[in-house]
């Protein structure tokens, strides 16, 4: 059997995981370690395994399921002076988020496996920083 795995971003740039006041409170202790560093962001990005490709009823009805809180803004500095870290559950195992999730989208009569939920942080660089350490 083949499971396939299929990215749900929500909003243009994805759903915010971090509030202003959260990045406010992170920024001043990141920019302590690491004085480079110019900005903080994050987004949700859902994964949602299923035993065959979603058709594109699911998709709608996945999206819709998965659009929530507040938009998150395009990213500020280029692909040369951001750096992208991806945190996700541990291997093996099924989040409470997850198992939550999943449970909401077969109470909905979806037929899907698991909703994951990883949260991509993007870490803004003063410009010029990653071509100094090549």
């Amino acid at each position: 059997m083949t499971l396939h795995l299929t990215t749900f971003e929500g909003e243009a740039h994805g759903i915010s995981a971090l509030s202003d006041f959260r990045v406010q409170q992170l920024l001043p202790r990141l920019q302590a370690i690491e004085g480079k560093i110019a900005g903080i962001s994050a987004r949700f990005v859902h994964l949602v395994a299923t035993d065959a490709p979603p058709s594109d009823a699911l998709k709608t009805q996945l999206a819709a399921l998965l659009t929530y809180g507040e938009p998150c803004a395009q990213p500020a500095g280029s692909g040369a002076d951001a750096l992208l870290f991806i945190v996700s559950p541990r291997f093996g195992t099924v989040s409470p988020w997850a198992s939550k999730a999943t449970d909401i989208a077969h109470n909905c009569g979806l037929a899907i496996k698991r909703i994951e939920r990883i949260t991509e942080y993007r870490l803004t660089l003063k410009s010029g920083f990653l071509a100094k350490l090549r």
